[in-house]
């Protein structure tokens, strides 16, 4: 496992070129990866081999502001154009809950997951929860390995191994390995 000494967009191309040796060695066919902009997904597009499916987990429409797409278009033209998957959906470790949270001032269930999952790193969070998002559209299926690449706010700098499921049995989900991470520990 590779251990980062700072986490974001600095790692984008090693935790892309970590994911693809993987996929390689561990004969996979998917990589699923989240991107908010479009940044990580163009990264990804210039380097991605033929036989490779990519599919890229943006933000739901209105997460920032209603009804607004913060996902480039260009690029999503192109991710499309290439035959690969651009897949728009609420969070599922986060999305509706927050809604309560704001209206209610408490701590739901999937946000002491989520926040659980962040002890390691934002982007071991974000990795299990597009695994989730794309079981949940039959984007991937609950009976494969693939891998997975998040990150923390910009960028990827977190990849693993999972076996996903879907959000109604979030609790099949297998974290096979973690390829990559930054770490917060520095050693003197």
């Amino acid at each position: 496992m590779v251990l980062f000494k700072e986490k974001g967009e600095v790692n984008t191309q090693e935790t892309l070129k970590i994911a693809l040796e993987e996929l390689k060695k561990a004969n996979l066919s998917k990589l699923v990866i989240s991107s908010t902009r479009g940044y990580s997904a163009k990264e990804a597009l210039e380097v991605i081999p033929e036989g490779v499916k990519l599919i890229v987990i943006t933000h739901h429409v209105g997460f920032k502001e209603p009804d607004q797409d913060e996902f480039s278009l260009q690029i999503k033209d192109e991710l499309l154009r290439r035959g690969h998957i651009v897949h728009s959906a609420t969070h599922a470790l986060s999305g509706v809950e927050r809604a309560f949270r704001r209206e209610y001032h408490g701590i739901h269930t999937a946000e002491i997951v989520a926040n659980t999952l962040r002890l390691f790193s934002q982007g071991v969070k974000v990795c299990v929860e597009i695994a989730l998002m794309a079981a949940d559209a039959g984007l991937v299926r609950s009976d494969e390995w693939i891998v997975v690449c998040g990150g923390s706010s910009k960028g990827l700098d977190t990849a693993m191994v999972i076996k996903p499921a879907n959000s109604s049995r979030m609790l099949d989900l297998k974290i096979g390995k973690i390829l990559c991470m930054p770490s917060e520990y520095q050693d003197s």
